[in-house]
């Protein structure tokens, strides 16, 4: 009987024991570790099987043998494998870029991750780039390559360079104003009716300008070759005074010139033509200033028509004529020459011009041919006039008409 109590105490006083034993699986995590008495052979072994389970250094003939001194399995460790660092030693978001606690050159602890070492070239407290604000940061501006690279520098829009400004190549007083006492000048003065037609001189140098009230006209006297007549500014003589009943709807007056007036080439041509047969001068050429058809050939008037408009010419060499009536021509191609012919009475070297436009009316009248001179003798010369204003005036003016002197012209 007293046995029976006596191994009834003993397991009574080993019921508290149990509470301590542990094993591989138990799901218990509330950091309890039993104590390794001493000579044991170490921990339980893994729930799965692994080469030298207990650590005595048999590994078999192929398996290399650990001896890194910080394995946490080295049995000379009494206390068994060491529990590793929960917190890391530098936070990733808040300390990018600043230096290690730890020092790089010192052994590393066991449960704590080793350093990488350091290269001497640089500085292991300066970061090699700063770091990247990915909402503020930009793109930088390419720096300026150094002389010599191979880099060639970003291009920049080069700035836009002025247009040269165009050459004056003449000058011309405003329409519409003539030389003072030698008419009234035209109602439309800037109207351009023929756009884009060619000159119809050549090449030679040409002034618009009175013949009657310019030196060697009836009303100034003198020399039709002065050199006088040989300069700018031209001169518009739409509207001109007349002695014959000749009119327009564009100027105020009955008794006008119906067209414009062109001295051609220089004072030394005009005394060339002078010496020239009357049937030889052919210095200077006049051409079409369209296409157009030959409609009609009078006695010192060629008359051309191209659509809604009759060109005329009048005082060319009548018997040097490149052209004949139907003729279809074209712009720039040559009629004939500059002369003098007017029936049988000579006038002075020049060719009168005239521009004929047929109206809704069904009616041709007379219209001011000077603008559009302009225009087209810019176009020839590659260059602008230099518009004058009327109350500059002009030198060397010529005396208002006598009374009762009469115009045939």
């Amino acid at each position: 009987m007293k046995l029976l109590w006596g191994l009834a105490a003993g397991a009574l006083l080993l019921v508290p024991a149990c509470d301590k034993i542990r094993y591989p699986g138990d799901n218990r995590d509330d950091g309890y570790q039993a104590d390794i008495p001493p000579g044991a052979p170490g921990p339980a072994p893994p729930s799965e099987p692994v080469d030298d389970p207990y650590n005595t250094g048999d590994t078999g003939p192929d398996t290399p043998v650990d001896t890194d001194p910080t394995d946490p399995a080295d049995p000379s460790d009494p206390t068994g494998p060491a529990t590793p660092d929960t917190e890391p030693a530098t936070d990733p978001e808040t300390d990018l870029g600043t230096e290690p606690e730890t020092d790089p050159a010192g052994p590393s602890e066991p449960g704590t991750d080793p350093v990488a070492p350091v290269d001497s070239d640089t500085d292991p407290e300066t970061p090699d780039t700063d770091p990247v604000d990915p909402e503020t940061d930009t793109d930088p501006e390419p720096a300026d390559p150094e002389p010599g690279s191979d880099i060639e520098p970003t291009p920049v829009d080069n700035p836009v360079e002025p247009e040269p400004e165009p050459t004056v190549v003449f000058s011309y007083v405003e329409a519409g104003h003539l030389l003072p006492g030698s008419g009234t000048g035209t109602i439309e003065t800037e109207a351009i009716f023929a756009p884009g037609i060619r000159f119809p001189i050549k090449s030679a140098p040409a002034y618009l300008q009175s013949q009657v009230w310019m030196f060697g006209g009836g009303i100034a006297g003198g020399d039709q070759c002065d050199p006088r007549n040989y300069e700018y500014p031209w001169r518009d003589n739409f509207c001109e005074t007349r002695s014959s009943n000749r009119n327009s709807p564009y100027c105020p007056v009955s008794k006008i010139h119906q067209g414009q007036d062109i001295r051609v080439g220089t004072a030394a041509g005009c005394n060339e033509l002078r010496r020239t047969a009357a049937a030889d001068r052919k210095l200077y050429e006049v051409v079409a200033v369209e296409d157009g058809i030959i409609q009609s050939i009078g006695t010192y008037t060629v008359s051309m028509r191209s659509g809604p408009r009759i060109y005329k010419y009048m005082h060319m060499n009548m018997r040097a004529l490149q052209v004949s009536a139907g003729d279809t021509v074209t712009k720039g191609q040559t009629l004939g020459y500059v002369s003098n012919d007017f029936g049988g009475t000579p006038t002075t070297f020049h060719l009168h011009f005239e521009l004929l436009q047929n109206t809704a009316e069904g009616a041709w009248v007379h219209v001011p041919p000077y603008t559009s001179l302009v225009a087209a003798y810019e176009e020839r010369e590659s260059g602008i006039g230099e518009k004058i204003e009327a109350s500059i005036g002009v030198a060397s003016t010529p005396p208002p008409i006598p009374e009762g002197f009469v115009i045939i012209e």
